[in-house]
């Protein structure tokens, strides 16, 4: 039903239980609705200009689709957007572009030079144009936000209720009401819009990390969440959590099988993200957090020690089983994520780097720069570029306190820094950093290439963004470690960072206060339903901490 003819008495209720609610829950009055987007979208588009109509879906729609376009995604989306309340007809219309589709019969828009896609919603309906066949994919998510149910009952069901209360006793009331709640056919608003669009950042990726407590499910929100706000890359890190061939001992017993880890690849790469996998191929040999003691390897079987430093920390770069037994690893999950560009192999934080006896009569700068470099060259082979983190290549006298540098007088692998393959990819994480990111100039004036890598501070993340467009980087990295629950719901702010031109979507009313998190939610509810389970909705197994401080 159309807001424009919605009664002035409701309206005046409607507006004044959002100001009693807001006063009462809130503490403060609730914003005008001239202050509140008419949608919230992430991230927000670069240009966008509403119309004064709106287009009202019901029951049946026609989506004609250019050859390019992903039907399947499309289809699956529609059913979890509009809960199977408007069936979709899907036709291949061979006088549409390949990158082109249109819903309810509107031609689709002509894109601006800068475009990615355009997007235009009016009376004759719903259609879109891209560059290419992510483009138009972007086009949809940005669509399926522009949607909002209404209740085409509602009158019906208000006049139904006053009649039963009237002449009805008060359980039967009691029943009424509960049906024409219950019961009701719903559409869905579109307002009248024109959009075009495109990123400012090329490489929009988030990493994360499976640990022996993260629920699957959890994995598959934050994929699901990071395609719809338009990333293009997430990096899988498991932490003794996926069951290899190579090794036996590299997971844990109960860690996942490839057919199990395997749904979360597809599910990436159903909603156009590359997997790119990672394996700790230097520092974190434990494949466990330092905090806690433990090693996936050495717990299982001690026997093994030699492919290590002497604490287990660092794998033993003299033992050429032990670059035998990474490139398998490497080779191993190449297979398992399917085709891509990228191999993550970590290597930061190699505290115990040549303290075995072997390794203290080498080059230690040398045998960390030829690792390295056979790494790299073994993943070239596979079609693969390596990437891998920074922080040993930058010397910690050299830059201010909050940067991640660790290379020192006591392990100067800082020297490593011109001896390294350029077709190496620097991940430059730090986060404690909010202003400048002097690094990123750092390894590019070298010849290397780089992707800024913030935490879950919104500050950080600002910063790096900030920077990586300052300094040329291919683009962002969003880490997340073992903050999962933290990270999810700044995913909106990730997305604004590395998509709107000048940062300029995070001065929108949208991002104010909790306004991002529950558009979050919003989307969450429809991208992975809970199916009415408390653990499986949200972002977090509880809603109060265990210890409350």
């Amino acid at each position: 039903m159309n807001t424009q003819h919605i009664s002035t008495s409701r309206r005046d209720f409607l507006k004044t239980s959002a100001s009693m609610a807001g006063m009462f829950l809130l503490g403060f009055p609730a914003w005008g609705a001239q202050d509140y987007p008419r949608r919230t979208i992430h991230p927000y588009p670069n240009k966008l200009a509403w119309g004064d109509g709106t287009l009202r879906l019901s029951k049946r729609a026609t989506l004609a689709l250019g050859r390019d376009c992903d039907v399947e995604m499309m289809k699956d989306l529609w059913q979890r957007f509009t809960f199977g309340a408007v069936k979709l007809d899907v036709t291949s219309d061979p006088s549409l572009k390949p990158v082109e589709f249109s819903l309810a019969g509107a031609r689709p828009p002509q894109r601006e030079p800068n475009d990615t896609y355009a997007l235009t919603v009016n009376a004759s309906g719903i259609a879109a144009s891209g560059v290419d066949a992510a483009a138009v994919r972007h086009a949809w998510f940005t669509m399926l936000q522009l949607l909002q149910p209404g209740d085409d009952s509602v009158a019906a069901s208000l006049l139904a209720a006053r009649r039963t209360t009237s002449d009805s006793p008060p359980a039967a009331s009691r029943l009424a009401a509960t049906v024409a709640v219950s019961n009701h056919d719903l559409s869905f608003a579109v307002p009248h819009v024109e959009i075009h669009d495109w990123p400012v950042m090329k490489f929009r990726g988030l990493h994360l990390c499976i640990f022996r407590e993260t629920p699957p499910h959890m994995i598959e929100r934050a994929i699901r969440l990071a395609a719809f706000f338009k990333f293009t890359h997430v990096v899988l890190e498991f932490w003794g959590m996926l069951k290899l061939e190579a090794l036996k001992e590299l997971s844990w017993p109960e860690a996942w099988t490839k057919a199990e880890a395997g749904k979360l690849v597809r599910i990436a790469r159903s909603m156009g993200l590359e997997v790119i996998p990672m394996f700790n191929s230097w520092g974190h040999a434990t494949a466990c957090r330092i905090a806690y003691g433990r090693h996936v390897v050495l717990d299982q079987n001690p026997r093994l020690a030699p492919l290590f430093e002497p604490d287990g920390w660092t794998w033993c770069l003299t033992n050429p089983r032990t670059l035998d037994l990474l490139r398998r690893v490497h080779d191993e999950l190449i297979e398992f994520a399917g085709p891509g560009q990228y191999f993550h192999i970590g290597c930061d934080e190699a505290y115990s780097h040549a303290t075995c006896d072997r390794c203290r009569q080498t080059d230690r700068v040398q045998l960390f720069a030829d690792h390295i470099n056979n790494l790299a060259a073994h993943l070239e082979k596979r079609g693969r570029r390596a990437m891998m983190w920074g922080d040993a290549l930058l010397e910690r006298a050299k830059w201010p306190s909050g940067f991640a540098a660790n290379g020192s007088p006591a392990l100067p692998t800082h020297l490593a820094l011109d001896r390294v393959s350029r077709k190496i990819i620097i991940n430059d994480w730090h986060y404690d950093v909010k202003g400048e990111v002097p690094t990123l100039a750092h390894f590019r004036e070298r010849g290397l290439e780089t992707i800024a890598c913030p935490w879950n501070s919104t500050a950080n993340i600002r910063a790096l963004s900030k920077a990586a467009v300052a300094n040329k980087s291919d683009g962002l990295l969003m880490t997340t470690w073992h903050h999962l629950v933290q990270s999810i719901p700044a995913l909106h702010y990730t997305a604004a960072c590395v998509w709107s031109k000048d940062q300029a979507a995070l001065g929108l009313r949208q991002a104010e206060g909790a306004l991002p998190r529950a558009a979050t939610a919003s989307i969450l509810r429809k991208l992975a339903p809970a199916d009415g389970k408390f653990d499986r909705a949200g972002w977090n197994t509880f809603e109060l901490p265990s210890v409350i401080d």
